[in-house]
């Protein structure tokens, strides 16, 4: 699939993510696009969260980034082993070197 100025337009796969997709990359960066521009997230945590309807499971993940550019809550393509997955973060406070995100999948 290209877009209409003929570039490859990434693939969003149908496959639900899972805790286990994440487990192994703590402290690994993810990098997303916002607004045109690359930026990089590095997981902190991953947490299984009990009680989940999922059939996957429900988990919560923790990002820091940057201090500057704040990232408003949107939906952002993260790069997973080279698959662009849409994943929603929510801005959750301050870090000593940056902010924090969160994810929740329940």
């Amino acid at each position: 699939m290209t877009s209409d100025a003929g570039s490859a337009v990434p693939q969003h796969p149908p496959v639900p993510l899972r805790l286990r997709d994440f487990e192994g990359r703590i402290g690994s960066p993810f990098d997303i696009a916002c607004q045109g521009e690359a930026q990089q997230l590095v997981l902190m945590a991953a947490r299984e969260l009990p009680g989940s309807p999922r059939e996957e499971g429900g988990f919560r993940l923790e990002f820091r980034g940057p201090p500057e550019p704040r990232l408003p809550q949107a939906i952002y393509p993260f790069q997973i082993d080279g698959v662009a997955h849409d994943i929603f973060i929510v801005p959750i406070g301050f870090a000593i070197d940056g902010l924090l995100y969160e994810a929740v999948f329940f």
